[in-house]
């Protein structure tokens, strides 16, 4: 929803250099592929992906006056965009561990599929939704918000996710 829309939105503060913060962006994506790994072999994938969702719902309320303002916050944009793209990645790599991990690797090719098809219809009408809102509005805070709303709804639905009861294969 926000992702698809990052160089729009730091156009304003940033104008022609705003493809700085989509690039900065995709650095983060990387990185948070790693870090997310990382520390959902510590915590648990469960309590991983209930933080990068709080995380990211923190980051959609802080992007409202960040892309509202005009000039000084050129470095603080370039920040945002990165966790946003850091927390954009550690779903991406979470999710295939959380599908193995639910419903094992017999079918794995098959349901990641499902998981990750979900993902993109996800992008595709959250992306148009953030498109209607921003034209109807004239700026992006309904969008972030949305989002934020989104995002906290998903960390409370991961106290929904049960633990595997048996090995699966």
């Amino acid at each position: 929803m926000v992702i698809s829309s990052i160089s729009g939105m730091a156009k304003k503060t940033m104008g022609d250099s705003a493809f700085i913060a989509v690039a900065v962006m995709a650095l983060g994506n990387a990185a948070g592929r790693i870090v997310a790994g990382q520390l959902s072999d510590k915590i648990g994938r469960k309590w991983t992906l209930m933080l990068v969702l709080l995380i990211q719902a923190v980051l959609m309320f802080l992007a409202i006056p960040v892309t509202n303002s005009i000039g000084g916050a050129k470095y603080v944009i370039v920040l945002v965009a990165t966790f946003i793209g850091f927390n954009y990645g550690a779903n991406l790599s979470l999710f295939p561990s959380f599908t193995k991990d639910l419903w094992g690797l017999k079918n794995f090719g098959m349901n990641y599929g499902c998981l990750f098809t979900a993902w993109g219809v996800g992008g595709f009408v959250l992306s148009r939704l953030q498109q209607m809102l921003k034209a109807e509005s004239g700026s992006f805070n309904s969008s972030f918000i949305t989002a934020a709303v989104l995002l906290l709804i998903g960390a409370a639905m991961t106290l929904l996710i049960k633990s595997p009861s048996t090995t699966r294969n």
